[in-house]
């Protein structure tokens, strides 16, 4: 909230390293590198979210997101109807 990202990129890595399946921190770096505009990068953190824990509908619904970024719009539906599935209602 702070839009200290690189600090934040830090302080999730070192919660990461400290315990390797974390898919609460994957999707908060996730959320931290989309705000960086690194929507690449994002799609890989909120990929190992999803890795750790299927069944996270935050993390599909923002793999969705980025991937919209990317353009690559057919991807993100395919994430928006997942989280949907999942039961994931996005904040207003």
């Amino acid at each position: 909230r702070m839009k200290r990202y690189e600090e934040a990129l830090k302080a999730f890595g070192k919660a990461i390293e400290l315990r390797p399946v974390h898919p609460v921190a994957q999707i908060n770096k996730g959320l931290t590198l989309s705000e960086t505009k690194r929507y690449e990068e994002a799609v890989k953190s909120f990929d190992k979210a999803i890795e750790f824990k299927p069944d996270e509908g935050k993390a599909w619904y923002h793999k969705g997101i980025a991937l919209s970024n990317l353009g690559k719009n057919e991807e993100a539906s395919k994430c928006y109807e997942k989280a949907k599935e999942l039961g994931f209602v996005p904040e207003k």
